[in-house]
């Protein structure tokens, strides 16, 4: 049985790890980040976070792509034909469009995304709080 809650953890992980290891400004702006995407997804939707993400975080956004197409292809809960996510930003909106046709998808889909992001967040915080103490 998949747990989704590790593959969030994990996720969460690598989004913190990416960013240079002892460096509490770089932390702190990765923090802010999330914390705006969080709140982008909660208020306006999964669409206009990754919208948000692309501008203002496309590491993040890169990260969580993967995410969606690792090795047991979370891509498959959401996409027909056995597809992946894209990379490129314009054909992975129109993956985002297939994802919204079906609302229960688009809700599993903004709840992992809630998960993956609110341990980022907690992650970043307690790994700049490490640094900085």
């Amino acid at each position: 049985m998949l747990n989704l809650d590790y593959r969030c953890m994990e996720c969460a992980q690598k989004i913190v790890n990416s960013i240079d290891k002892g460096d509490s400004k770089k932390m702190k702006d990765l923090e802010n980040n999330l914390r705006k995407a969080l709140g982008v997804l909660q208020e306006e939707g999964v669409y206009a976070m990754f919208l948000w993400l692309e501008k203002n975080a496309s590491r993040v956004r890169e990260k969580l792509v993967e995410f969606f197409n690792e090795e047991d292809k979370l891509s498959n809960y959401f996409l027909d034909g056995n597809k992946s996510f894209s990379q490129d930003f314009d054909k992975f909106c129109k993956n985002l469009q297939e994802v919204a046709e079906d609302i229960d998808k688009l809700l599993f889909m903004k709840k992992l995304l809630e998960r993956t992001l609110t341990y980022a967040l907690y992650h970043a915080k307690a790994k700049r709080d490490k640094n900085e103490g």
